[in-house]
């Protein structure tokens, strides 16, 4: 049995390269993929996946509200990682 996996990231390169990444993995599968954190709601509410990639910096809704929203409603283990962040939002270890 796989673990059903949404992605999310406003970035097109982003989506399918981590899809790509997953889908290789023989126990994953990405069942959807989001745009922004409005609907990384709306998709992890509807498909309720095992597990959520979640980008940080998106449009709409940023990924820290987005993650805020679903664990209020449906919590959902969560990686979340981003290609740019601010600096205020590394953890101290990486400053």
């Amino acid at each position: 049995m796989s673990l059903k996996v949404l992605v999310v990231d406003d970035s097109s390169f982003f989506r399918r390269r981590v899809s790509d990444i997953i889908n290789a993995a023989p126990r994953l599968e990405v069942i959807d993929v989001a745009i922004n954190g409005k609907e990384a709601v709306e998709k992890a509410l509807a498909l309720k996946p095992d597990v959520i990639t979640m980008d940080i910096e998106m449009p709409v809704m940023d990924g820290i509200t987005a993650v805020r929203e679903i664990m209020s409603a449906q919590p959902t283990p969560i990686l979340m990682f981003s290609s740019l962040t601010h600096e205020a939002l590394k953890p101290r270890w990486m400053r």
